[in-house]
């Protein structure tokens, strides 16, 4: 009865951290730029970081002059050891195209996945268009509620979007723009795996079909 515990609570354990939703959020409101990580409901901010107290401060100060001597003290050893000196480099062969070809397309197609995999929690962004200029501002105004328009169109079925805000005004006695923003991106562990998997399978079966390529190339010039 114990080990069906143990493997249930292994279960449990590995469905979470390979399902749970892991991002990203930014935020911009006015001067004020928040960068965070996120584990399902947890969050961690990275930026603005808190400031630091003395002791910290000092903590650091000593862990970075003892990095400083640790580096010192290798670049010197490295100079006085005849092996460094006397070592040459090897000349190494040109890549080869084909499989330079080979690699750019898988990962072309890696990446498409990756687009297909993550999704946007939240997309916001209010902007008030305003310059010196009342035209120019008029004509600003005018190509950003046409890009705005246009842009669920462009992402179409590759970004998941699940909300989005997006308010665009014009101040036309204003001489600065304004605006502020966040976004909320998130992916499954799972889906990581995935494109892996994918990315290796693709590799291994474009092998097998080159090296039966050159086996039949092979064959022909014997024959």
């Amino acid at each position: 009865m114990g080990w069906i515990i143990v493997i249930g609570v292994l279960a449990l354990l590995i469905a979470l951290i390979f399902f749970v939703p892991y991002g990203v959020g930014v935020r911009y409101d006015g001067d004020i730029l928040e960068v965070s990580v996120r584990a399902w409901f947890l969050k961690i901010r990275i930026l603005p970081k808190k400031p630091l107290t003395e002791k910290q401060k000092a903590k650091k100060e000593l862990k970075k002059q003892k990095k400083k001597e640790k580096k010192a003290k290798e670049t010197s050893e490295a100079l006085e050891d005849p092996k460094n000196t006397s070592e040459k480099v090897k000349a190494k062969g040109a890549p080869d195209p084909e499989f330079l070809f080979a690699l750019l397309k898988m990962g072309i197609h890696a990446i498409r996945r990756f687009f297909r995999s993550f999704t946007v929690d939240l997309f916001r962004l209010h902007l008030i268009v305003a310059s010196p200029d009342p035209y120019d501002t008029a004509v600003r105004y005018a190509g950003l509620c046409s890009a705005a328009e246009a842009l669920p169109e462009l992402c179409g079925d590759r970004i998941r979007v699940l909300r989005r805000d997006i308010e665009i005004g014009s101040d036309y006695l204003a001489e600065k723009p304004s605006f502020s923003g966040e976004i909320v991106i998130t992916l499954q562990l799972f889906r990581l795996v995935h494109m892996a998997v994918a990315f290796a399978a693709e590799f291994i079966v474009w092998k097998i079909k080159n090296r039966r390529a050159s086996s039949a190339h092979e064959d022909r010039k014997e024959g």
